[in-house]
């Protein structure tokens, strides 16, 4: 099988955009590096708990498809409405990260976790994404890694999301303006899976000064990513790394779909990255684990990053390979459409389609199948 019959998609027909030109280097409070990122996390007293408590209790007893939470089927008092929505100022013009604590306290089980997490976001980002492949809205971040493989499913492969090994810094591709992540359980002091954060703003200035060819390969539209597919061969799509709209940088910089891992290997059939490509992964990696800190987190928190402008990774968890790591979060992809970020004309449609509306959103309140069709594809990690 030749590359050129593993998608039409992978036709020059992408390759055909006008070069972007490297902005000036960029100010404000999202260009900072280690301690400098400080006061981001916001702590609920005991009666914003308890109103969330409520929340959850009344919108349980509509019967209401999970799917159908909003602010007025997940009602919350206007004092804490008001304090939920100014965090999106924060994520979307500030420090670009943003971590509400204290649900841990609430008690919730299994439902009700999801109920909480869902309904708090929708007061701080109105839109949910969900993937077109899955209808996937929620998706449980755990490890997967001893369950029982189905037959049909040995040649799928766990998506990045439930393996335990490390990640290396990255933004999710075409996901979501915002990412929110819903710590249920952190498996434990000794399990690993620590969170790391780091503003791309700050890594972008570095490079305008001391070496400005790598951003120039970052947006060269040829990076060639390899997206797997359940019954078909894989789909490559090219495409850039980095994109500029409204004087911003925006980062997708994402390995898994460029260079394959163990766990999933990458096509052989599939172009292989340029010199110039592996080395400007290289060095953004390496000022990334530079600029990069650790971010603070505890159970019950949840975590929301800029997916455009703050790259975030994970060190390796599940200390005990004999038994599954604890360790599960939440994700959704969000945004706000009132202070939303312009994207790039020529991939709007790209950055739009997670957002587009008429699907239905998939909010599972347990990961029962890890090896769904959007396994393996998912541009994460």
């Amino acid at each position: 099988m030749s590359v050129s019959s593993l998608s039409q998609r992978s036709s020059v027909d992408t390759l055909r955009t006008e070069p972007d030109l490297l902005v000036p280097a960029v100010e404000g409070p999202m260009v900072w590096a280690k301690t400098e990122l400080a006061n981001y996390v916001v702590s609920l007293n005991a009666a914003e708990i308890e109103d969330i408590r409520m929340a959850v209790v009344t919108f349980k007893l509509t019967g209401l498809p999970r799917e159908s939470i909003n602010k007025t089927t997940f009602k919350l008092s206007e004092k804490l409405a008001a304090k939920l929505a100014t965090l999106k100022k924060e994520i979307n013009q500030g420090q670009g990260v943003q971590v509400l604590r204290g649900l841990n306290k609430a008690n919730f089980n299994d439902e009700e976790w999801v109920i909480a997490d869902v309904g708090v976001c929708a007061y701080i980002f109105e839109q949910r994404a969900t993937d077109d492949y899955a209808n996937q809205t929620l998706s449980h971040i755990r490890d997967a890694t001893h369950d029982k493989v189905p037959d049909f499913a040995k040649d799928i492969g766990l998506a990045g999301s439930k393996l335990t090994v490390r990640m290396d810094y990255h933004c999710d591709r075409f996901s979501g303006d915002v990412i929110s992540l819903c710590v249920k359980d952190d498996g434990g002091p000794r399990d690993g899976g620590e969170q790391y954060v780091v503003s791309f703003w700050k890594i972008y200035n570095h490079l305008l000064e001391n070496e400005p060819t790598v951003l120039e390969t970052m947006t060269e539209p040829n990076w060639p990513f390899e997206l797997k597919q359940k019954d078909a061969p894989p789909h490559l799509e090219r495409g850039p790394i980095l994109f500029f709209a409204d004087g911003k940088p925006i980062c997708q910089m994402v390995k898994a779909p460029l260079i394959g891992g163990p766990q999933l290997p990458r096509s052989k059939e599939m172009p292989a990255l340029s010199i110039e490509q592996h080395h400007a992964l290289e060095v953004v990696e390496d000022l990334a684990r530079c600029f990069g800190t650790q971010l603070d987190r505890q159970n019950g928190d949840i975590q929301f990053i800029n997916n455009l402008s703050i790259m975030h990774a994970r060190s390796a968890y599940g200390g005990d390979r004999k038994q599954p790591s604890s360790r599960h979060l939440m994700r959704m992809f969000l945004r706000d459409p009132e202070t939303m970020w312009k994207k790039p004309k020529v991939y709007n449609a790209q950055f739009e389609k997670p957002f587009l509306r008429g699907r239905k959103q998939e909010i599972p309140v347990i990961d029962t199948d890890p090896w769904r069709k959007i396994s393996g594809r998912e541009s994460h990690g």
